[in-house]
């Protein structure tokens, strides 16, 4: 099954035989985001207008079993869920950026931060560690982690330094198992991160980019 947003629905392709069902966004202001649950039982859309909701969907019957609420203010620009399943992360759009945890099957929020205060493309959990996670966007990429302080448990957030780099918009990364963090750039070289900063600019040369253009995703 191949899934992708076209406006106000969610379209779910299943490519041997071409079919082809459709969920509607129930707010009817189009899809923002959404996301498969490792599982693949269930799914998350979250949706776009005023206040608008996550819905996480049973698969295959496309029953609504869960809803998350007071997460976006206009939209959710990206999702993901823990490698584990049991946390799910939104970001929303403009004009509030909040970065959100949930306890998904609890319909609870967990934790709420400022991601930034411009777009936010991408976020994704650690490998095998739901208290950290990364979110990247336009000029930035924010390493996040999950901290016990004396008022509770807290996101705290470092912003990558980009140091003599130029600065950049950051449509994705990925993490690596040593923790060191690949991420992309407009120019089409590779930035790799260790903590908040860049240990590495990898580039085919001394004047040639990875890429001719833009990296727009990485897997």
């Amino acid at each position: 099954v191949v899934a992708y947003v076209a406006g106000n629905a969610l379209t779910l392709l299943h490519v041997p035989s071409m079919k082809r069902q459709y969920v509607f966004g129930l707010a009817k202001s189009g899809i923002g985001s959404f996301v498969v649950h490792p599982s693949r039982e269930t799914f998350a859309v979250g949706e776009k207008g005023k206040l608008p909701n996550v819905y996480i969907y049973e698969y295959p019957t496309l029953n609504i079993v869960k809803v998350l609420r007071n997460g976006a203010t206009r939209g959710y620009a990206c999702m993901c869920y823990s490698d584990n399943g049991q946390k799910l992360a939104t970001v929303s759009s403009t004009p509030d950026f909040m970065l959100s945890i949930w306890d998904w099957n609890n319909e609870q929020m967990l934790l709420q931060s400022k991601a930034f205060g411009q777009e936010v493309y991408s976020v994704r959990f650690s490998p095998g560690d739901d208290g950290r996670l990364t979110t990247s966007g336009t000029g930035h990429i924010r390493f996040w982690k999950m901290a016990s302080t004396f008022t509770g448990l807290k996101l705290q957030g470092d912003i990558g330094k980009f140091g003599k780099v130029e600065l950049t918009d950051i449509c994705s990364f990925v993490e690596l198992p040593n923790n060191q963090v690949l991420s992309s750039t407009e120019s089409g070289a590779l930035l790799l991160w260790e903590g908040n900063f860049i240990k590495l600019r990898i580039m085919r040369g001394e004047s040639r980019y990875c890429h001719d253009g833009e990296v727009i995703i990485e897997i």
